[in-house]
């Protein structure tokens, strides 16, 4: 017989088998287009039901500060009214009857608010397979556990150095470096006291031709520093101003008094004071000679911007050393005799760094209360027990200027005695910081900080430009350090890269050892 037409085994043609392998293979299709069609809906509908979950959450959140604050355990009554806020929220997002049922809405203790929603969705294709449908879930809660809570400071990704009084460094870790376990980083900058050779008095100048560092000015030579209508090596047009400054007050009597005794209060680069028109003659004289008579020949003078007409306020951009020579040119004749001569020394500690516009307070609740005595004592809780929110990666927060040195202090002795372990955020200025754009690299680098109030909101998808904030690029686990007897990178050593001393204690400053990223950037 011949092989090719010998019957199949069992009775079964060739077409036949064909026939059931195709309807194998067609049943096997169809599974994996349900498995891929269904499971693509599963999760899209898990995604909107997160994204109703997290508005639901945030909303009871921020009932709950508007009734309580953070501080204030919540009694059974408004715990009801939080809960009913939330439902409504979801409601709002589609959330019918039935849903609502399904909502687990906890409060528990320190005001921790879990949101949990489970539901089920109905499929397409998994149903030839008999799966009619299945149960998606999504929730949100601030952290119950206070050691793991943000602080409110903002770190850039890199080893800062406290330089001194104005300034700092800070060096950008490289694609495969980062903070090192169990070395010691600043976490926020101090202030301290102006480093400088002298008192610093009531003269202002401009910017020279060339600019730099030193703002034009070569050390070793001689300068008019305040000139006089008959002086003209002094570059001043004539509007008035003779290069005076209104640091003590206005008028001629505070401005001879601040020649001789020097000006006490804070002077800081990017603050504003006002020009004092007028050649004062006499003042001048007769205080800048006594000066040189006992001796106290180191000035301090600021660089300021146009003097322009009449009394007006100028920015100060920097400081310059100087040592005084006399008053009056020889053989200019008697309106000359007001003009100080001084010898430029050097450029005080601007040069030394890059100038703090604010000390890396970060205000967590994004919203500006406009009350400097509430804001204090809400960074006080903070540092003390952590920020009872939530903040995620992505996130854009909102600085503060002040420095709070005694705020600070006060929360990190808590700390020490309570909890040294705080979650940082490692931050980036945002994309858009408006006037603020040229030249920043770090959080301190931001200077109109309160230009920003978003109101509660963390993203520019909600309608927020965010002009003077930073962005959450990261979180990083930290011990604080004593600053007593536990800060080992003391001095100005500033090698660069992650060695190297950090600087001095400055009030306002606190330290930590790197423990481990929660998130690391990118």
């Amino acid at each position: 017989m011949n092989t090719r037409e010998r019957p199949a085994v069992g009775g079964l043609g060739r077409s036949g088998a064909i026939m059931m392998m195709t309807a194998g293979f067609a049943l096997v299709l169809l599974s994996m287009t349900a498995m891929v069609t269904d499971v693509g809906y599963m999760y899209y509908s898990q995604a909107k039901l997160q994204t109703a979950v997290n508005a639901g959450w945030k909303a009871g959140y921020d009932k709950m500060i508007e009734l309580t604050g953070t501080k204030t355990e919540l009694d059974e009554p408004t715990k009801e009214i939080v809960r009913r806020h939330v439902k409504s929220v979801l409601s709002a997002n589609g959330f019918g009857q039935e849903d609502l049922k399904s909502i687990d809405i906890i409060i528990g203790k320190n005001n921790d608010i879990r949101v949990v929603s489970r539901k089920e969705v109905g499929l397409f294709f998994a149903r030839v397979m008999n799966i009619d449908s299945a149960e998606v879930a999504a929730g949100r809660q601030n952290h119950p556990d206070s050691k793991f809570k943000v602080v409110p400071f903002g770190i850039p990704h890199g080893v800062v150095r406290d330089v001194s009084k104005n300034v700092y460094t800070w060096d950008e870790f490289d694609e495969n470096e980062g903070f090192k376990k169990d070395e010691e980083y600043i976490l926020k900058l101090g202030e301290g006291e102006v480093v400088q050779s002298g008192d610093i008095v009531p003269f202002g100048l401009e910017v020279r031709p060339g600019g730099g560092d030193s703002f034009g000015y070569q050390v070793g030579l001689e300068y008019s520093i305040k000139g006089s209508p008959g002086d003209p090596t002094f570059d001043m047009p004539p509007t008035g101003n003779f290069g005076a400054l209104a640091l003590g007050g206005k008028g001629a009597n505070d401005y001879g008094d601040v020649i001789l005794n020097g000006y006490d209060d804070p002077l800081n680069i990017g603050d504003w004071v006002d020009s004092e028109p007028g050649n004062m003659a006499g003042k001048t004289i007769d205080n800048v000679q006594e000066r040189i008579r006992r001796g106290e020949t180191n000035i301090l003078i600021p660089v300021v911007s146009d003097f322009g007409n009449g009394r007006k306020p100028v920015q100060i951009l920097g400081f310059l050393n100087f040592t005084l020579v006399g008053t009056g040119l020889e053989g200019k004749g008697g309106n000359a005799k007001a003009t100080v001569r001084a010898i430029f020394t050097g450029v005080s500690d601007a040069d030394l760094g890059r100038p703090k516009q604010n000390y890396g307070i970060i205000d967590p609740d994004n919203t500006r209360s406009g009350d400097k005595a509430a804001d204090a004592q809400d960074y006080v809780d903070r540092t003390k027990n952590g920020y009872n929110g939530v903040l995620n990666m992505d996130d854009y927060i909102i600085p503060e200027k002040e420095n709070l040195p005694e705020e600070t202090d006060e929360a990190i002795d808590y700390r020490l005695e309570n909890e040294r372990f705080v979650i940082v955020p490692i931050t980036k200025p945002g994309d858009n910081t408006g006037e603020n754009s040229s030249g920043v690299e770090t959080i301190y680098d931001l200077k109109n900080v309160d230009a920003d109030n978003p109101d509660g909101v963390y993203t520019t998808s909600e309608g927020h430009t965010f002009t003077a904030a930073v962005e959450i690029i990261g979180f990083a686990k930290f011990r604080i350090l004593d600053p007593e007897d536990e800060y080992e990178r003391e001095g100005d050593n500033y090698e660069e890269g992650d060695s190297g001393d950090l600087g001095i204690y400055r009030p306002g400053q606190v330290r930590g050892q790197f423990v481990e990223y929660i998130a690391k950037p990118e």
